[in-house]
């Protein structure tokens, strides 16, 4: 992870009282609510996808994955990877629906 994104970690981690290891910041990230979710591949055991969360206004986006079977993703071999954590933007976008005339 970058270095500005892991200060504004820490920085939220010490305002909360918790510990500001590598692993714990990680934690924080996977701990924080889920604002967005995007890009899904599909694999074998598991699905990844990016994973996007707001912390003391930063975006910060990463990958996470979900297991396709009964056992969980590290149990299937997936691990978590530091260097797919970024800073992220929101941006406006239009979704257009269809539906039947009256």
């Amino acid at each position: 992870m970058n270095e500005k994104i892991k200060q504004h970690l820490i920085k939220y981690n010490q305002s909360k009282g918790y510990s500001i290891d590598d692993d714990t910041l990680i934690e924080t990230l996977f701990n924080v609510p889920v604002i967005g979710k995007q890009d899904e591949e599909e694999h074998r055991w598991w699905i990844e996808f990016t994973c996007f969360v707001e912390i003391d206004g930063m975006i910060i986006g990463f990958e996470r994955a979900k297991s396709t079977r009964d056992m969980s993703v590290k149990e299937m071999g997936w691990e978590f990877d530091p260097t797919t954590i970024f800073e992220a933007e929101k941006y406006p976008i239009t979704i257009m629906g269809f539906r039947a005339k009256e």
